[in-house]
């Protein structure tokens, strides 16, 4: 875990800290490799990986470009609406697109829409904008409205199959969604009057 929050100091990618580790544990397990393979669940793994290849193809194909020119379009360069649009957009869209890799993609989105130079005379007072609260809220709790919502969710769906129990995309989206749209709409209300009060402090 340490090396994980110092991987960026030490130049090291979280892939290898992660395979390292893993391989670290087989050792000490002395479990044969083929065991441990076989109660991979491979469904999973592909899902997650499928998802990262096609958002990374929609990044390089000039989505992020397009994406925040229609945000400031549509928010009219106001950075109040924006930053509702921001916590709902990347909720709703969360709950159906694994959040880990949305939350990749949206980040140089933010990063565009923040440089703009309306947003930026509201919002730029304060050390960490809330545009990215709203980010980290909005992907984080959106995770939660659906199964594939989150990669937490597909493994503990997948780790519920192997056990002999089932939770179809139906279930889990009937208690989850309505929570989920609960949760955001209250953190969207307390994300408000924390901004509002960072900008009277900073002004």
């Amino acid at each position: 875990m340490i090396l994980f929050v110092i991987h960026g100091s030490i130049n090291i990618e979280p892939s290898i800290i992660a395979l390292s580790g893993a391989a670290v544990l087989l050792i000490v397990a002395r479990s044969r490799p083929e065991n441990i393979v076989s109660q991979f669940d491979w469904s999973t793994l592909i899902f997650v990986a499928g998802l990262f290849i096609i958002i990374s193809g929609g990044e390089k194909a000039g989505v992020i470009d397009l994406l925040s020119n229609t945000a400031l379009q549509i928010s009219g360069c106001n950075p109040w609406v924006l930053l509702f649009m921001i916590i709902w957009f990347s909720a709703i869209a969360s709950a159906f697109i694994d959040n880990i890799p949305f939350a990749a993609i949206m980040i140089p989105l933010v990063f565009a829409v923040y440089n703009n130079e309306s947003i930026a005379a509201v919002f730029g007072s304060l050390p960490i904008s809330p545009l990215w609260w709203a980010l980290s809220l909005g992907v984080g709790l959106g995770g939660n409205g659906t199964i594939i919502g989150s990669s937490a969710g597909i493994v503990a769906t997948g780790l519920v199959e192997i056990n002999g129990y089932k939770i179809s995309f139906n279930q889990f989206l009937r208690a989850g969604f309505p929570f989920m749209i609960v949760s955001v709409a209250v953190d969207s209300i307390i994300l408000l009057i924390d901004t509002l009060i960072r900008l009277n402090i900073a002004a």
